[in-house]
């Protein structure tokens, strides 16, 4: 019998130092996007440097250590997201190609595990973004890509497209603050004079015999609420629960018609928290008016069923439902 456990021990000890080994070799290569060498190498290394970072630190149970190759704010950033969820990268060899961004440059696509994540919601993608000398700048969790190439392909112009990349990169950093419980990010992002409104799905009570004998009706109520509301309640909440994971689905982005510097972006939010879990459809007229500091006016929720059917495209609120006083705005 002992001789067994000690086999066990054996075995399994071998079994860690493989999946150790071969966690410590992912290493990421830059396809396309990058003409300088040098730069491109920098990209690879820092990347690399990342990803084995996390793995080592999932398998000692301590934080990832990193030095010159990210920023102090991206650090903190992944200390954040470190607390809410530990994650590694499950693949050895990575091949993607790198964006040029208005502040530097990006990869996408980088395949992760979030340790804390819900089952069947643990596989995820991180997007990295880099400065201009190959520096980890900033750490989000990606919205799918099929989406993504469909959000960027409607662009009707140059400064359209450039405006889209900076939206996808504005709802992933928005996703991500509520992984990291980042209340302040939050708080950077919505006008002072923002329009929040929140919908529940009420029953109502039958009002006769006869409606005792059919189904009760079920509405929505909207309540309105400031921006101190907002962040007083997300403070509660980040509070309560160790670890939240914002799903985005179903993302679409519209340009206003007469307010160019005016964007629509209606998705579907799926919530998952320790104690808590909804599926709504959450829309955000984004203001663009200081083009690299982008701010919510308004955020919409309602829940995704009514009644037990999934509410229909034009019951969901969108750009026409709200009046735009450029005037207002500018306060």
């Amino acid at each position: 019998m002992k001789c067994i456990k000690f086999t066990l021990v054996l075995v399994l000890s071998f079994l860690s130092l493989a999946v150790q080994a071969q966690l410590e070799q992912t290493k990421v290569t830059i396809s396309d996007g990058i003409s300088n060498q040098q730069l491109r190498t920098t990209i690879e290394d820092n990347l690399s440097h990342f990803l084995v970072a996390i793995n080592n630190a999932v398998i000692t149970g301590k934080s990832p250590a990193m030095n010159k190759e990210m920023d102090n704010s991206a650090k903190k950033y992944l200390q954040e997201m470190w607390k809410s969820s530990p994650m590694s990268c499950p693949v050895s060899m990575i091949e993607e190609i790198c964006l040029e961004t208005p502040n530097g440059y990006q990869v996408r696509n980088i395949p992760v595990i979030m340790m804390e994540a819900q089952e069947g919601e643990q596989e995820q993608e991180l997007v990295i973004d880099f400065n201009r000398a190959g520096i980890i700048t900033g750490v989000s969790v990606a919205i799918e890509q099929n989406k993504y190439k469909e959000i960027m392909a409607e662009h009707e112009s140059v400064q359209d497209l450039a405006r889209r990349q900076v939206i996808v990169d504005f709802v992933e950093n928005y996703r991500t603050s509520y992984n990291r419980k980042d209340l302040k990010y939050i708080q950077s992002v919505f006008s002072d004079n923002a329009l929040i409104i929140t919908g529940k799905v009420i029953r109502e009570k039958p009002k006769s015999d006869y409606a005792l004998r059919s189904l009760s009706q079920e509405r929505i109520v909207y309540q309105k609420r400031t921006k101190k509301e907002y962040i007083d309640n997300l403070k509660r909440v980040f509070s309560s629960n160790k670890y939240i994971n914002v799903l985005f689905d179903e993302v679409e982005v519209i340009q206003h018609p007469k307010h160019p510097d005016i964007y629509g972006v209606t998705l579907k939010q799926e919530w998952n928290a320790d104690r808590y879990h909804d599926v709504g459809f959450v829309f955000l007229m984004i203001d663009f008016q200081d083009e690299m500091n982008p701010l919510i006016q308004v955020r919409t929720w309602q829940p995704e069923k009514l009644e037990g059917r999934v509410l229909q495209h034009d019951e969901i609120f969108d750009l026409g439902d709200f009046d735009i006083v450029r005037s207002l705005l500018d306060d």
